[in-house]
């Protein structure tokens, strides 16, 4: 199974695309039962039990490196085939290809879990919360241009989720525009790193989406489509993913390079590259000085993503180029 024509302009013009039917239901309902085994050590309906008697502890929202159940763990490879064996399916790493226009390279995986009755993974109001999920990967702002520095996410359904099971809200059309939305935003006191503080001011963005969808589909997003978590209306379900993401193999050096500090080290790595020096940085991944990613727009966010990070190197090799 590859896109069609039409599936492929659509994730180009959108920013994401649900595909269906890229797993079976014998695939989903064992890495259901793995996922629930790895966070909390029953299935679903149990724990849920647990949860009506007051009994339950509180699963682990959203994803961790490690959980207390010996089972498994929430990071790829999670140690259970039924999840990890996902990756393996070959149709669903042609996709990434076709929407990243070139080879795709691994970025990160990692399960991801809301459950109705505990979940706080949300804002208090439908117009906070909007976000991008590129600095997961890379600490740099997006660039003013989609299909060179972005990557591509994903997120394999592995039950149904219907509007009452708090399915992503998703901007269309807003990878193309995230740039210049947050300079705009920015300009204006609403954003924050990779955060747009009130939705309602960002005009130029189209209305969000719900992204539903069946059991064995998957949503493949741009890193720079903004979008938001939503509260669950029936707490009765749960939210699972097994997600995966992949960069453009010409540029994973630069994608990835803060993929290896994120989980428990990007405290202790993000002041150093604050103050180190451009020549450092680019061990690490950062383009150097005079690369074509250093444009007016992406200098003013950068301040922004990094606060504190020395910009004249930059600055200076833009003006003489």
């Amino acid at each position: 199974m590859s896109l069609t024509p039409a599936q492929l302009e659509q994730f180009r013009r959108d920013g994401y695309i649900i595909v269906p039917d890229l797993f079976s239901d014998a695939e989903m309902h064992a890495a259901l039962a793995a996922m629930d085994q790895t966070f909390y050590g029953k299935p679903f309906d149990a724990w849920l039990a647990d949860c009506d008697a007051g009994q339950a502890e509180a699963a682990s929202d959203g994803f961790t490196t490690s959980h207390d159940h010996e089972t498994g763990r929430s990071q790829f490879p999670t140690g259970a085939d039924a999840l990890d064996n996902l990756i393996e399916n070959e149709a669903y790493l042609d996709i990434f290809e076709q929407c990243l226009h070139d080879q795709a390279s691994y970025c990160n995986a990692h399960l991801f879990l809301r459950s109705g009755p505990t979940d706080k993974r949300h804002s208090e109001h439908p117009w906070q919360g909007y976000h991008i999920d590129h600095n997961t990967n890379c600490l740099l702002p997006p660039f003013g241009e989609v299909g060179r520095f972005d990557y591509v996410n994903s997120g394999v359904y592995l039950h149904d989720v219907e509007d009452d099971g708090a399915p992503i809200m998703m901007i269309p059309g807003s990878h193309k525009l995230a740039h210049e939305a947050y300079l705009r935003a920015l300009a204006a006191g609403n954003a924050s790193g990779g955060s747009i503080t009130d939705l309602r001011e960002a005009t130029e963005l189209a209305k969000p989406v719900p992204a539903v969808g069946k059991r064995g589909s998957a949503v493949f997003y741009s890193s720079y489509l903004i979008h938001a978590a939503q509260p669950f209306a029936d707490k009765r379900v749960q939210r699972a993913f097994w997600t995966l993401s992949m960069c453009r193999r010409d540029n994973d050096r630069w994608t990835r390079f803060a993929n290896p500090f994120i989980y428990g080290e990007r405290e202790h790595m993000l002041p150093f590259f604050t103050r180190t020096t451009p020549r450092v940085r680019s061990l690490f991944g950062f383009p150097k000085p005079g690369h074509p990613y250093y444009t007016e727009g992406t200098i003013k966010l950068l301040a922004d993503f990094i606060p504190g990070i020395d910009l004249k190197p930059y600055r200076q090799a833009l003006a003489t180029s």
